[in-house]
């Protein structure tokens, strides 16, 4: 599969950023990565977007949900290690949360990067290799 547009990848890195410090007052030590999902039902699929920071300092998640444009964000939604019940990947990769400060289980597939064919799909373009590999390992050491 072809990687994104760097140019490309680098815009989308821009949004994420300013998507994350309009939502968190202090950006600083988190690693603010682009997250998905695609759910498929009987009539299509819907995809979600989602900016997620991480921090190992403070053993924390903000996942942010947000529109394809990065132009309407919904409240960043803290999670840690006394509010997540569960969190595992499935077999496709995405990481299944469970807390109790939310509703149903949240799921996000955090890629290394979106092949060019996925933008058709309404993912984002975006090269992320070291995050998702840090995102990866810190649900695995912290919970």
């Amino acid at each position: 599969m072809f990687r994104a547009n760097e140019e490309k990848s680098q815009k989308t890195h821009a949004q994420i950023r300013a998507v994350f410090a309009k939502r968190v007052k202090e950006p600083k030590p988190y690693t603010i990565i682009y997250a998905y999902f695609i759910k498929s039902g009987i009539f299509g699929q819907k995809s979600s977007s989602f900016v997620v920071g991480f921090s190992d300092k403070l053993k924390e998640l903000v996942v942010i949900p947000t529109n394809l444009d990065m132009d309407e964000a919904d409240d960043a939604i803290r999670l840690n290690r006394d509010n997540i019940l569960s969190a595992k990947f499935g077999l496709q990769g995405e990481v299944k949360i469970k807390s109790g400060i939310l509703d149903k289980e949240l799921r996000l597939v955090v890629p290394a990067y979106t092949p060019a064919a996925l933008e058709s799909a309404h993912i984002l373009p975006i090269n992320q290799e070291a995050e998702a590999e840090a995102f990866r390992r810190f649900i695995k050491e912290n919970f």
